[in-house]
């Protein structure tokens, strides 16, 4: 399409010139009552009517043009047709013909937003639409409704075609203007991060013919425009933080968001690049100022320079933003899935946050795990990775420290309490302090019972009890949403090998109850197999094997596909499916791999051909039924 050709195009949109429809916004049935999706506009094209059948219809209707609206989405032909058969619910004539837009409608399309002042509706209306979305915020449900009666109703014109589309909350009325408009033009008129995740979904729902990938490329624009400075790519870390509810769901919940994920994705990488990389500078400058507080003190001089404030106003939120331990917990989100990710290699941020910003992370109510022993996991993966192999100093030997203390000892389970911490010279859990922490953290144990527990506590090792840490006073953290399923795949030319070697599925790593859990495809004596290790080797521990089983989970499933993409071979790992636990440092039940037996001169493919779908490769799931 020509440039000059689009902008005609465009124009007729705002203008409504040869219109031959109108299209009529309602909210849907059980949205009805809901609070706006964007509280703060009251503009007139979020206005409430209630026609005469209860239908609440969202400002006036939006003069249009039929074939670009069903060549855009598939939604309009069933709607037209809908009409044609004798009119869409809720879609009844009103007195009058000729229905026009409002003029604030065509404002709102282009995504300037216009002025409040230019705009905005009558006095008094407003005043009943502000009330409205007051009372709505604050539980009533009957505040739109209100409102929606006392509202003028719409005009709208019984000979033309009225095609309705449904909202989720008036706000939604602006970006689906801004759809259509770009079902037009083929440019998406909005420009802000928030604006963008909310027309997402909007876009799904409408099935809009390119307008999620149009506003996912928005989004990635805004990424790139505000990493181009320091002070854009920090004012992106706190608008990602405000918006955060706004994120596409992840893999395991995309349902029919199929860019979703990876999306979501690439938003959370910037936003663990750009805050840690603003952590660090911030870790160097003060460090930097330290050194040079001594040395002018030293020679008698100023002090050195003042630490610059960290990002949320330095943790406490006393800056104006966000606490810095809420920012990371938000680009974060999860103990076990950093922990799974920096198990397979692939979390480079998280290792490279400086101490404090670990801390603030950990002290933070937001940051969400499956159990505590997991976060405890996460302190030893950062902890070896900044070691690099080089003995502890005494500095960073105490950074550790400052983290262990914020590890809320009584949630972790007995499990490893008993089986796994007292090995692990560095966490400072004696046998002693390990038995008193499992009768310390029982859910029936009272307040009283635990006062009385920590008077008990021997004055020789009171201290190393670290009855003041914040991590002893602190609740249980949130828990993490479900797994779902974690799915893996080798490739047959990695099987090939299994005959020489145990082989590990790539991308094999998770962590789950403090420990690394590894799938691995190995030989026996019977023929190959298909195993779970329970690692914690990560904790740099005495030994390798340690007495005591472990559970990935409650109700845990291992299964091998076929090639047919169906359940081959499956075993039950977890701790109430009928699962008998892993020993720590050891290896699970394995699951026994059928291969054909074929001549060498076939090739492995022909060997794995049971297990091999189309793309080559053995697929490998486990399915968390928590």
């Amino acid at each position: 399409m020509s440039e000059a050709v689009r902008k005609a195009w465009d124009r007729r949109f705002l203008s409504g010139e040869l219109s031959d429809c109108d299209v009529v916004f309602f909210l849907e049935p059980e949205h009805a009552g809901g609070t706006p999706t964007d509280p703060s506009n009251s503009r007139a094209e979020q206005q409430l009517s209630t026609q005469p059948d209860g239908r609440v219809l969202v400002g006036g209707p939006l003069p249009a043009h039929i074939r670009i609206l069903c060549d855009g989405s598939e939604l309009f032909p069933a709607e037209l047709e809908r009409w044609r058969a004798g009119g869409p619910a809720g879609a009844g004539a009103g007195a009058g013909a000729g229905a026009g837009r409002s003029a604030s409608s065509s404002a709102a399309a282009d995504g300037s937003g216009g002025s409040d002042a230019g705009d905005a509706p009558p006095a008094a209306k407003r005043q009943r639409v502000q009330a409205n979305e007051s009372a709505a915020a604050h539980g009533s449900p009957a505040a739109t409704t209100t409102a929606a009666t006392a509202a003028a109703a719409p005009v709208l014109d019984p000979s033309r075609p009225q095609l309705c589309l449904g909202l989720w909350a008036p706000g939604e009325r602006r970006l689906a203007e801004a759809l259509l408009r770009f079902m037009y033009g083929g440019v998406l008129h909005l420009r802000t991060l928030p604006d963008l995740l909310r027309a997402r979904p909007v876009a799904l729902r409408l099935a809009i013919e390119g307008g999620v990938q149009a506003c996912d490329a928005g989004v990635r624009a805004a990424l790139r425009a505000a990493a181009a400075s320091k002070a854009g790519a920090l004012a992106l870390v706190e608008e990602l933080y405000a918006c955060r509810a706004l994120l596409p769901e992840p893999a395991d919940g995309a349902g029919a968001d199929p860019t979703g994920p990876e999306l979501r994705k690439e938003l959370l990488d910037w936003f663990q690049l750009h805050l840690v990389t603003r952590c660090r500078e911030v870790d160097s400058a003060a460090a930097a100022g330290a050194e040079g507080a001594q040395g002018a003190a030293g020679a008698g001089g100023p002090a050195g320079a003042q630490q610059q404030p960290l990002p949320g106003g330095g943790g406490d939120g006393d800056g104006g933003g966000a606490p810095l331990g809420e920012l990371l917990a938000c680009a974060f989100e999860d103990a076990t899935w950093v922990a799974g990710q920096a198990l397979n290699k692939s979390m480079r941020h998280f290792y490279n946050l400086p101490a404090p910003a670990v801390e603030a992370l950990l002290a933070s109510e937001s940051f969400v795990t499956d159990k505590e022993e997991s976060v405890v996991l996460l302190v030893a993966l950062w902890r070896l990775a900044k070691l690099e192999g080089r003995p502890a100093t005494a500095a960073f030997d105490a950074a550790v420290q400052r983290l262990v203390r914020h590890i809320r000892w009584p949630h972790v389970s007995d499990s490893f309490l008993l089986h796994v911490a007292p090995h692990v010279p560095w966490l400072g859990v004696s046998w002693e302090r390990a038995a008193w922490l499992v009768s310390y953290g029982r859910t029936e144990t009272t307040p009283e019972q635990r006062a009385a527990l920590e008077r008990a506590v021997p004055d020789r090792v009171r201290s190393s009890y670290q009855l003041d840490a914040p991590g002893m006073r602190a609740p249980r953290r949130p828990a993490a949403r479900p797994r779902g399923v974690l799915k893996y795949s080798v490739d047959v030319a990695e099987l090939a090998r299994v005959r020489g070697e145990a082989i590990k599925i790539k991308e094999h790593c998770f962590g789950a109850a403090g420990c690394a859990w590894i799938l691995r495809v190995l030989p026996r004596q019977q023929g190959l197999v298909l195993e779970l290790k329970c690692s914690v080797l990560f904790y740099i521990t005495t030994q390798e094997k340690l007495p005591g089983t472990a559970f990935p989970g409650k109700r845990v499933v291992l299964a091998v596909l076929d090639a047919e993409g169906r359940v081959a071979h499956s075993l039950a790992l977890g701790s109430a499916n009928g699962g008998t636990g892993v020993p720590i440092g050891g290896l699970s039940q394995g699951i026994e791999l059928a291969l054909e037996d074929r001549a060498a001169a076939e090739g492995e493919a022909a060997r794995w051909a049971r297990y091999l779908r189309p793309d080559g490769k053995m697929h490998v799931q486990l399915e968390f039924q928590e």
